[in-house]
C-alpha cells in the first residue's frame, strides 16, 4: 500500500471487503493494543475474532480506499448507542489524513441519531489519543470496558472520549 497524496475515497463495507478488512483490523488492533490491554483480552484476540466481529458489523461499517481495490481504513460505527466502536488505519496510510476522514464520516453518521458519540481508547495508545483530541474529542475520564469476545467480555481499563455532533438536540435512541 503506497500514502496517498489525494483524500480518500470513503464508503460503505460490503461483503467482498471481509477478508481484508478482518486482516487490516486485526493488524492495525495489535499495533494499537498490543502491550496496553490485559493479556486475557490478546489471548482471545485472534484472526477467527476480527473475521466475525467484522462480518457481524459489516452493515455498520465505512472503508477507506484509494479509489482502488485496496483498504486504506475502517471505522465501524455503533448506530444504537453512538459509539466508534473501531477506528483502523493500515500502517502505510497513517499521517495521511484517512483515520481523520473516517473518525469524520462516523461523527455524521451518529449525529443522525445521537447527540453526543463516544469511543474507548486505551490510556497508553498516544497516537489515538491525540488524533481524537486534535478531532475535538474530550477525555470524560477512564472506565472499565468490557470489550466483546466471542466467549463474552473482557474487562479493559480504558478512557471514555466524547464528542458533541449535534448541537442542541436530544438524542433520539437514548
Amino acid at each position: 500500500m503506497t500514502r496517498t497524496s489525494s483524500a480518500p475515497v470513503l464508503r460503505a463495507a460490503e461483503p467482498s471487503d471481509l477478508r481484508r478488512i478482518a486482516a487490516m483490523w486485526e493488524a492495525a488492533w495489535l499495533d494499537g493494543h498490543r502491550g496496553r490491554v490485559p493479556d486475557e483480552l490478546m489471548a482471545v484476540r485472534d484472526s477467527q475474532h476480527f473475521t466475525s466481529f467484522a462480518a457481524d458489523h459489516l452493515s455498520t461499517t465505512l472503508v477507506a480506499t484509494d479509489g482502488g481495490p485496496g483498504l486504506l481504513g475502517l471505522v465501524i460505527v455503533g448506530v444504537g448507542d453512538g459509539e466508534v466502536i473501531q477506528l483502523g488505519v493500515d500502517r502505510a496510510a497513517r499521517g495521511t489524513g484517512v483515520g481523520s476522514a473516517l473518525l469524520e464520516a462516523a461523527e455524521r453518521l451518529i449525529a443522525e441519531t445521537h447527540r453526543e458519540a463516544w469511543l474507548a481508547v486505551v490510556p497508553a495508545n498516544d497516537t489515538a489519543r491525540r488524533l481524537y483530541e486534535r478531532a475535538g474529542w474530550r477525555d470524560a475520564g477512564p472506565m472499565v470496558h468490557q470489550a466483546p469476545t466471542r466467549h463474552g467480555t473482557v474487562g479493559v481499563p480504558v478512557h471514555r472520549y466524547v464528542k458533541t455532533v449535534r448541537p442542541g438536540a436530544a438524542d433520539a435512541a437514548g
